[in-house]
């Protein structure tokens, strides 16, 4: 494993701990001497960008960003967006349409914003984190009864965000949703993440590697997910956190120590650091 040079990572349940608002300290702390000898980071995540601008800052990121499930890689040093696959908005009203017909909570993650009806669900989970973080760091929320009303002219809706527990109700969502050409994955227990057909992590991964960024044959990604399998694969080394759900950890290629003990970096130091 001396060839990694490179590390892709998810960020919820995963680098952060299981509240959802700090890296685990041992993860921040093998990450920043894995930068210190010349290595790369980047994050990915289901999470819009700028919901994780606090996690950027804290890790000194300074390579693109895979965010909305690949939907979106924008590169902050230069304040760019290198690629978007935002959805039409014909087929946000139709997913917006099933939406409220099976009673669903939902949100709009666009390039400058998350839009939602209520203050609910991870809106909720952001507006309460906005409380603790400084203005250059806040996620920016919109709580409107008409979303699609709110959207200005040069934004982009990138990914329709399902807010829902009963795993009947997500099974309901997703079939009726497979007729449209869409990716629909699992990024939470209780999360359905609706993005255009063929958008996921991986997909934005081989846009990076295409682009000239990262070499996949060197790179290890880590991942918990239904959103992070596909990149799991598509890197030379995939780890799960053994807190992951069944079939990601099928197709990891290997396991690492859960989100709450630092799996992250208890592999990169016994693995990866400790080999160079």
């Amino acid at each position: 494993m001396t060839n990694i040079n490179t590390i892709v990572t998810d960020m919820d349940s995963t680098l952060l701990l299981k509240a959802g608002d700090a890296i685990h300290p041992l993860n921040k702390e093998v990450l920043g001497e894995w930068q210190a000898e010349g290595n790369q980071l980047f994050l990915a995540t289901g999470r819009l960008d700028l919901a994780i601008l606090k996690f950027i800052h804290e890790l000194n990121i300074t390579t693109p960003v895979i965010s909305c499930n690949g939907g979106l890689i924008r590169d902050f040093t230069k304040n760019e967006i290198l690629y978007k696959s935002d959805i039409s908005l014909d087929l946000v009203k139709e997913v917006l349409a099933t939406i409220h017909a099976q009673g669903l909570d939902f949100h709009i993650y666009t390039t400058e914003r998350i839009l939602g009806p209520s203050k609910s669900g991870k809106i909720a989970f952001f507006d309460k984190l906005n409380e603790t973080l400084p203005e250059n760091e806040q996620v920016p929320l919109t709580i409107s009864a008409d979303p699609l009303a709110e959207l200005k002219e040069g934004e982009f809706p990138l990914k329709i965000l399902v807010i829902e527990e009963s795993k009947e109700k997500q099974a309901a969502i997703k079939q009726a949703l497979s007729g449209l050409p869409l990716s629909v994955l699992s990024s939470a227990s209780n999360l359905v993440d609706i993005m255009n057909k063929g958008i996921d992590k991986e997909n934005g991964l081989r846009y990076l590697a295409s682009q000239g960024y990262i070499d996949l044959t060197t790179t290890a990604a880590f991942g918990d997910n239904e959103n992070d399998a596909g990149m799991l694969e598509a890197s030379q080394i995939g780890v799960a956190v053994a807190n992951a759900i069944p079939t990601t950890l099928e197709r990891a290629d290997e396991v690492t120590l859960d989100n709450e003990s630092g799996g992250v970096g208890v592999y990169i130091q016994e693995k990866l650091l400790g080999n160079k």
